[in-house]
């Protein structure tokens, strides 16, 4: 029969199973490919450079066939807070596919990345603080774009989310500063030249003074600086998508004057953001004061000399560079400012076909650029709503899937082995009664009811309740401070130790009811209490399975430029020390998924098909998380600036709590016992949560593991 040719039960069988996934991840990392790379008409390289003697992981999305002759528009990529680069493909790929050069940045401390001893801000090691300011790379990569010769430097943007967005709002402020072109050579007249200027002459045209007042060798001298000064100028960050760097005093000739950051500022957030943001939001088409004055949604502004003013020029729906010139000289001027809002919450500005058509269309009309100069006739350019990423991305998902597949056949061939056979535990199971009593199934379904209650209440206290700076907080004062995870990991953290909880009042009340009722479930079943062979055995098949799955990752990112991940959910690639910070979760985890078994697997049907089953557990406890998210979609109806629940960092859990209870049944059913499906999960989610949390918090140095095992 076909179905016994792919059967966990023989070795055969698991074999081909095996070999199916692996053909599974490597299709779906080759259609990911194809899409990421334009059908091969993107070039996309992984680089690493090393500014500070700390590395920054960087892709690059390149047109194929780009040479030093060519002068293209560049976008750099900031991620936020508890996530990396990765994140940013499906924004990379649409700039790609329109021209630009794309460096999509693992910021310090996250991803890939290292951490320097000091960066930019000086405060070195000792003063390190996530929020306490600083690029986090971004400068440095900055100045990495500016090397490449087919940059042009006069065209360069930034995009940021979140923290993301802070970060490249500091650079806007270092880079381009807050000195108009007039303000710096009003300066150098002053003190290169020994000119004296009141108040009012150092807002007047610094050429025409020049002119006036310095003699034929002064003014040659003058328009050399100039020159340079320009240059400079023209080089600086010419837009960015992220936080808006208050207007400054400065000093001009002496005077000190309030000036605008001089760089175009576009702040694109989510209208249902319940960190913050989608609270300024207003439907009647302008945002709070607390937003740039309140000005009109989608709508471009120009800022005044000092930032206090800004003159409304139009819609962005239907002003362009093409067709409203003082737009151009505007944007072309750097004192461009606007504020858009597409309709997710936060971290869906990362995956949103509207959040992304906002990112073209803004950056584009500020470049000037979309498969060529849009001022350019022979232009054609790519509709900003044409949009592929989603399918790149269902790709990965498709290869995330059969990541997780290919662990049961792995189990399969190993506990056939003589070594590993003593995994297997000898099971009481035949003995119980094939036919469960009426009693028994109200029971059953009582307990999924009650389930599904515990798991919604428990993910939206989570949620709600206890927020993300907990671990910031409390898990700092543990000596030594082994949970070493930002503060976006609090919450699944949470709701783990709730679910865990939940496991053991389920199993006490099942146990219970079962002496009551007599159903004749045995807790013996479960296989607790196994022998210290048995348990180091399950430790290194587990250790096995992560090993070869994450291999497969490593093969399918070299070979494609694809790993395993889908919105925020991801399984990638993890600097080696990572490994060791992922240590303490492992041994906590697996205690809290023991825990959930306990409550899964105890008192399960055995008058129905092993499949139907299987079904029934994963609706029970992924029930409660699903209605949780369409709660908080439903909120959307009648947004007050707040969610029915804080859902935007627990999107992971809508696919790994379903994922996670097949891993517990059918590895219970393969072993017998409770304890490789603890340990495997506990070691999965030990996994996606560092490789997607990082350690940015806190300053972590380099060490052996990086230098020796660096290539891994």
């Amino acid at each position: 029969m076909k179905s016994a040719k792919y059967s966990l039960k023989t070795v055969d069988g698991c074999r081909r199973l095996l070999i199916l996934f692996l053909i599974l991840i490597m299709l779906f990392g080759f259609l990911g490919a194809i899409i990421s790379s334009n059908g091969g008409k993107v070039k996309i390289s992984t680089l690493t450079i090393d500014s500070r003697g700390a590395e920054i992981r960087i892709d690059q999305y390149v047109p194929a066939g780009v040479s030093d002759g060519d002068k293209l528009p560049c976008i750099m990529l900031a991620h936020g807070r508890g996530t990396n680069r990765g994140a940013m493909k499906g924004i990379a790929e649409e700039f790609a596919k329109r021209g630009y050069v794309v460096l999509n940045v693992d910021s310090y401390g996250q991803g890939m990345s290292e951490q320097p001893i000091s960066d930019e801000t000086g405060k070195g090691a000792a003063g390190f603080a996530w929020a306490g300011g600083g690029s986090f790379g971004q400068n440095d990569a900055l100045d990495f774009a500016r090397t490449l010769k087919y940059v042009d430097p006069e065209r360069i943007a930034m995009y940021g989310h979140s923290m993301g967005a802070s970060r490249v709002g500091y650079v806007a402020a270092t880079d381009s500063g807050y000195y108009t072109l007039n303000d710096i050579l009003i300066n150098v007249l002053a003190d290169t030249f020994g000119e004296t200027f009141t108040e009012e002459e150092i807002n007047m045209d610094a050429d025409e003074l020049a002119s006036e007042r310095l003699n034929a060798d002064q003014l040659e001298r003058y328009n050399a600086i100039r020159a340079e000064k320009e240059q400079y100028f023209n080089t600086r960050i010419k837009v960015i998508i992220g936080s808006d760097p208050r207007p400054k005093e400065v000093e001009v000739a002496g005077h000190k004057v309030t000036r605008a950051c001089q760089c175009n500022i576009i702040m694109v957030s989510g209208m249902y953001d319940d960190l913050g943001a989608g609270a300024t939001w207003n439907k009647d088409g302008t945002t709070t004061e607390a937003v740039m004055g309140g000005v009109n949604i989608a709508h471009w502004y120009k800022a005044s000399l000092d930032g206090s003013e800004l003159t409304d020029i139009g819609s962005m729906d239907t002003e362009t560079i093409l067709n409203n010139k003082e737009l151009a000289t505007v944007l072309q001027n750097k004192n461009a400012r606007m504020v858009c809002y597409a309709p997710v919450d936060h971290c869906g500005l990362y995956f949103s076909h509207e959040a992304i058509r906002l990112y073209l269309e803004t950056i584009s009309q500020a470049l000037n650029y979309n498969r060529g100069n849009l001022t350019d006739p022979s232009t054609v350019p790519l509709a900003n709503t044409s949009q592929t990423w989603l399918l790149r991305a269902f790709c990965n998902f498709l290869a995330m899937c059969a990541m997780v597949g290919m662990i049961f056949p792995i189990v399969g061939l190993l506990i056939k082995t003589k070594f590993f056979s003593g995994i297997i535990a000898k099971s009481a199971e035949d003995e119980a009664p094939a036919e469960l009593s009426k009693n028994g199934k109200i029971a059953y379904w009582i307990f999924g009811a009650v389930t599904i209650i515990l798991t919604f209440l428990a993910l939206r206290h989570a949620n709600n309740d206890l927020p993300p700076h907990w671990a910031g907080g409390f898990t700092k004062k543990l000596p030594p401070n082994i949970f070493a995870l930002v503060a976006t990991s609090t919450i699944p953290f949470w709701f783990l130790i709730m679910c865990a909880v939940i496991g053991i009042v389920i199993f006490i009340a099942k146990v219970l009811v079962n002496k009551k009722l007599r159903l004749g479930a045995n807790i013996k079943e479960l296989k607790l209490k196994i022998s210290a062979g048995a348990f180091f055995k399950s430790l290194l098949l587990t250790v096995i399975i992560v090993a070869l799955c994450y291999v497969v990752m490593l093969i399918s990112m070299r070979v494609f430029n694809q790993d395993f991940r889908f919105y925020e959910s991801m399984f990638t690639e993890m600097r080696p020390e990572c490994w060791l910070f992922a240590l303490p979760y492992f041994i906590l985890f697996t205690i809290m998924y023991l825990s959930i078994n306990l409550g899964i697997n105890y008192g399960a049907r055995k008058d129905i098909s092993e499949g139907k089953e299987l079904v029934m557990n994963v609706l029970f406890n992924s029930v409660g998380p699903w209605l949780v998210v369409v709660g908080s979609f439903l909120s959307r109806l009648a947004w007050t600036g707040r969610s029915f629940s804080e859902f935007t960092l627990s999107y992971s859990m809508l696919f790994y709590i379903p994922v996670s209870v097949i891993i517990n049944r059918k590895l219970f059913k393969m072993t017998k016992s409770v304890w490789l499906g603890a340990l495997v999960n506990a070691a999965l989610v030990s996994w996606l949560m560092v490789c997607k949390s990082g350690c940015g918090d806190g300053y972590y140095a380099q060490n052996i593991l990086s230098v020796l095992f660096g290539m891994l």
